[in-house]
């Protein structure tokens, strides 16, 4: 007569483990789609990019958004990356010796042109300031690293626009008229899209108090193998001084620092 064979259950402590594995894996599959997205992804898009269910995709998201690690559009119907998410992601990507010649680059800038020089990312629809060397001259406009500004009004926020369809940016901004800062911020569709068409054709953007009163922005695009703007470099002062010189005296030091910094980015393969 053939021997049975007894069911061996595993215990308790392996099938939590294995459960713990597969939820972690469910977690990062999400984490790796919405990072690898230009745009804000809908639950839609998330469940069938990643093969979950949209409950299971809907729960882990709740979990991310909680943790800080996502985060809404301004709609409440997309998913993007948090800025918490990117400043992680960019500590880990640009290790020691790549972020040292990145700032070393920007302090050689600082140098020649005088006024404070940023490094900047798009994060959603905003532009968070990663680096920062600073002028030594007295009068100076100082940023906190991680802060975040508005796109619409910023040099560096509409370097970023330019590179966008009409309706990304519009999913971006959102309805108008936009939040007004100063007397010369940009506030509708009509005069933005103008605006971004000339920096298209230009080269760089010009933030010329539309943000910060009495402060002027001039921004470049940093390029990334795919020829997108990965990120920018933005040289900010007072109108009073900046307004001395001429733009190419900022732009062409500006554009000569991107491409330093885009050709370290090349050979680490990092963008």
């Amino acid at each position: 007569m053939p021997q049975k064979l007894s069911r061996i259950t595993p215990p308790a402590e392996i099938l939590e483990e294995s459960a713990k594995s597969s939820m972690a894996e469910k977690v990062l599959l999400i984490l790796e789609t919405i990072a690898q997205s230009e745009f804000p992804l809908t639950l839609e898009t998330i469940s069938t990019g990643t093969g979950l269910a949209k409950p299971t995709a809907f729960r882990l998201l709740n979990t991310l958004v909680t943790q800080g690690f996502i985060e809404r559009d301004p709609n409440g119907r997309r998913f993007q990356p948090s800025a918490k998410l990117r400043i992680m992601g960019m500590n880990i990507l640009s290790v020691d010796s790549i972020r040292s010649q990145r700032v070393a680059v920007m302090k050689r800038l600082v140098e020649e042109i005088g006024e404070t020089c940023n490094f900047n990312i798009l994060d959603g629809n905003k532009v968070m300031y990663l680096d920062r060397v600073e002028t030594s001259a007295p009068i100076r406009l100082h940023v906190d690293l991680g802060m975040r500004v508005p796109l619409h009004c910023t040099a560096s926020g509409k370097l970023f626009l330019s590179g966008m369809t009409e309706l990304q940016v519009q999913r971006s901004l959102g309805n108008e008229p936009f939040e007004t800062y100063t007397p010369k911020t940009i506030t509708t569709y009509n005069k933005l899209f103008s605006e971004l068409e000339k920096i298209r054709h230009d080269g760089y953007a010009l933030d010329e108090s539309a943000f910060l009163d009495g402060f002027i922005g001039i921004a470049v695009p940093v390029i990334n193998s795919k020829d997108k703007t990965f990120a920018t470099i933005t040289a900010h002062g007072p109108a009073s001084r900046m307004q001395e010189k001429s733009i190419d005296f900022y732009v062409k030091p500006l554009k000569r620092a991107a491409n330093d910094i885009q050709s370290s980015l090349s050979e680490t393969s990092i963008n």
